[in-house]
């Protein structure tokens, strides 16, 4: 601890020990990864929107007006599983703007956030949780945790 005279002849201690602790306390300025990094935001919703068949989008497909009505004209089996294929094919993916980090290391960061998915006239959210790690060549990898509807 260094110490500083004062014009009294006082000894009063130097803010110079406070730097290390500062120093501690504020870190290396290694937080980890970024739950909403544009590269995480679209490995989310890539990962929902490559599987045709997660549970919101089927729910967006049956409960959507305009797809109703389409399934409502056809007639064969085959006509209304295009349709729905079509409705799938069609749909626009988002993830909303705020997104949650649950926690976090210098390596991952485990993440919270809505994601819409929009199919003609209605739109699906639901919550998702995923995960963002770093990996040891420095490159990120998202995964994102299944959920039911």
């Amino acid at each position: 601890m260094g110490f500083s005279i004062n014009l009294f002849g006082k000894q009063q201690p130097s803010v110079l020990w406070c730097f290390p602790i500062l120093l501690l306390l504020s870190g290396c300025g290694d937080v980890g990864p970024d739950c909403g990094s544009p590269d995480a935001r679209n490995s989310v919703v890539k990962s929902v929107a490559d599987n045709k068949n997660n549970p919101l989008i089927n729910f967006a497909v049956e409960n959507s007006d305009s797809v109703v009505e389409l399934l409502s004209k056809a007639k064969a089996d085959a006509e209304k599983s295009a349709i729905r294929e079509k409705a799938k094919q069609d749909a626009v993916y988002s993830l909303d703007d705020t997104i949650v980090s649950n926690s976090r290391t210098a390596r991952a960061a485990s993440c919270t956030g809505l994601l819409y998915v929009r199919i003609g006239d209605t739109t699906a959210q639901k919550e998702v949780e995923y995960r963002v790690e770093q990996t040891a060549d420095g490159k990120t990898s998202v995964s994102v945790k299944p959920f039911q509807f």
